[in-house]
């Protein structure tokens, strides 16, 4: 800034002075061509004053030393010129602008170039009246002579323009180092600020307009100070917090190389602190994970899925940070989750299997009480107990199928020996193991779509829980009147089922639990409906284990849509 501050003043004095100098030039050329053109009329004046008939022209015009002196008659001939030239040879001198100028009484100084002398002179003529008429007498002196004078004035204008550009140069140098002197402190008050080392000193060679510029620096200092220790206080906080951290967390820049590690994450891959600034294969060359994150950082896309390391199984979510170029990376250990989940599935396995054979033998004795029972009041309480088993029944052989889709997921089906299925026949087959509610509940049911042609590869079985859950809850959950509709879309090779109702519908902030297993809106729902409340969830686990499409659509008091996509 100094330097730049200088340089600019100086160019800017120097401009004034250059156009100083050069009017202080123009302005006494102007002067001195005054001084002449006054000087040339005063000779002819006096020669005009003196001139009278009967002079000799000749000895008359020589009197003038340095001025050219010419008498011309009035028809414009040079009777006298006291510069040797041939009068035969020499032009008419009538139409000469200073001869025009005389001759109509406003006689005037001209500045041209003598086509005789073949030099630049001031001419001025004055009409002087003779016995005979009148003649002209004219006077001229060379600009030469004015050049002359500017020529002696020239030294003195250059001493003084540099004796200013001197006193200037000095001036200015000092004037900058005041200004800027005040800026080499705010410097040091800014650095110190940078280093969080801020103090709060005067400003050396101040002055108002800084003092106010630096009391803004002091306040914004004191922010920016709070602002620092309160940023050290989180970053500690922070580290504390990823270093206790069970899950290993890491974050790549969009080159895959590693930015943040927590300690969690150094013991899972058995690394050590020098992998920051290295690539993420330092840490690991388990491909499907390396994969997967530089797959997140080129497609900005998150991902979630399970690895096995060391025996150790990690549920791994990737995402990209927003507003930045980062990629996290978390490792959750979900081993003993795992391993919980398996006991509990055996469990839920064979607690059913148990439970099914007594319901069985309960179910057919009570068969046999109701044939050889003949008391009307016992009859209401045997009908009870074999509701009850009935629903138990039902609700271990829906608990049976989730374990058996369950296990079936682990071992993917052979879709080679799979077979086509008609959707339409399993629609049908649907319909009519569910006409008795539907009548009672007197629900207009419509099929419609592209139904007799489309087919679908799967286990007949799994297509007709899917369409039966969907339905049923279609039915049971519709108000009494209401109407279920069944569609099926065919294009491009992709079925889509969907079942739609208008009945009681399905809060916003309940749609998402809805596929859990026994998850019920509330309570009164089973009481309205019945069910075991494992309908969504045979569905949702039987379109996991083919990878079809399961989406959902719903408004309390309008209705739902259920849509398959196979």
């Amino acid at each position: 800034m100094k330097k730049r501050l200088f340089v600019y003043t100086i160019s800017i004095i120097f401009a004034g002075l250059a156009g100083f100098f050069g009017v202080s030039v123009y302005m006494n050329h102007i002067t001195n061509t005054n001084i002449s053109k006054d000087s040339v009329e005063e000779i002819t004046r006096i020669c005009s004053y003196l001139y009278s008939d009967g002079i000799d022209t000749d000895a008359f015009v020589q009197a003038g030393n340095n001025a050219r002196i010419t008498i011309i008659s009035s028809d414009g001939e040079v009777l006298s010129d006291n510069r040797p030239l041939d009068t035969d040879i020499v032009e008419n001198h009538l139409k000469r602008p200073e001869i025009q100028a005389a001759l109509n009484n406003s006689p005037q100084a001209y500045i041209r170039v003598s086509k005789t002398l073949e030099k630049a002179l001031i001419y001025y003529a004055l009409k002087v009246d003779t016995d005979d008429g009148y003649v002209f007498v004219r006077a001229a002196i060379p600009v030469e002579q004015i050049n002359a004078r500017l020529f002696q004035t020239f030294p003195i204008l250059l001493l003084i323009l540099f004796v200013l550009a001197v006193v200037y140069i000095a001036f200015i140098r000092n004037m900058v180092n005041r200004i800027t002197k005040p800026f080499n402190s705010i410097e040091k008050k800014l650095r110190s600020l940078s280093k969080g080392e801020y103090r709060q000193t005067p400003v050396e060679g101040s002055y108002e307009e800084i003092e106010r510029f630096t009391q803004v620096i002091d306040e914004i200092a004191v922010v920016l100070q709070n602002g620092f220790d309160s940023l050290s206080d989180e970053k500690s906080k922070l580290a504390y917090i990823m270093d206790n951290i069970s899950d290993g967390i890491f974050t790549v820049d969009k080159n895959g190389n590693i930015t943040l590690i927590n300690k969690s994450a150094l013991n899972i891959f058995d690394a050590d602190n020098d992998v920051i600034g290295r690539d993420m294969l330092y840490l690991s060359s388990y491909k499907a994970l390396m994969e997967t994150v530089r797959d997140c950082i080129k497609s900005k896309n998150n991902a979630l899925f399970e690895i096995s390391l060391n025996g150790i199984i990690f549920l791994v979510t990737v995402k990209p940070l927003p507003a930045t170029d980062l990629t996290m990376t978390i490792m959750s250990d979900v081993t003993e989750n795992r391993e919980n989940a398996k006991r509990r599935e055996e469990f839920f396995a064979n607690a059913s299997h148990e439970l099914k054979t007594p319901l069985t033998a309960i179910k057919g004795f009570t068969e046999l009480t109701s044939i050889n029972n003949k008391d009307d009041n016992i009859s209401k309480y045997i009908n009870s107990i074999t509701r009850e088993t009935e629903r138990m029944l039902l609700l271990i052989g829906d608990m049976l199928k989730i374990s058996e889709i369950e296990n079936s997921q682990k071992a993917k089906p052979d879709l080679a020996a799979l077979k086509p299925v008609p959707i339409f026949d399993i629609i049908n087959d649907v319909r009519d193991t569910m006409s008795t509610i539907i009548n009672e509940k007197e629900i207009y049911f419509k099929v419609v779509g592209s139904v007799y042609e489309s087919t679908i590869t799967a286990e007949p079985g799994h297509i007709y829980d899917i369409v039966k859950n969907l339905v049923e809850n279609a039915v049971r959950y519709n108000k009494q009147g209401g109407e279920v509709r069944v569609a099926v879309k065919n294009k491009k090779n992709i079925v889509r089922l969907i079942v739609s109702d208008n009945g009681i519908g399905i809060p916003v902030d309940e749609q998402a639990r809805i596929f859990e297993r026994f998850y019920r809106v509330e309570k009164s729902r089973s009481e309205i409906g019945g069910g075991t409340g494992l309908g969504l969830a045979i569905a949702k686990h039987i379109c996991s284990l083919y990878g079809w499409k399961l989406s959902l659509k719903s408004r309390v008091d309008v209705g739902t849509e259920v849509t398959v996509e196979f």
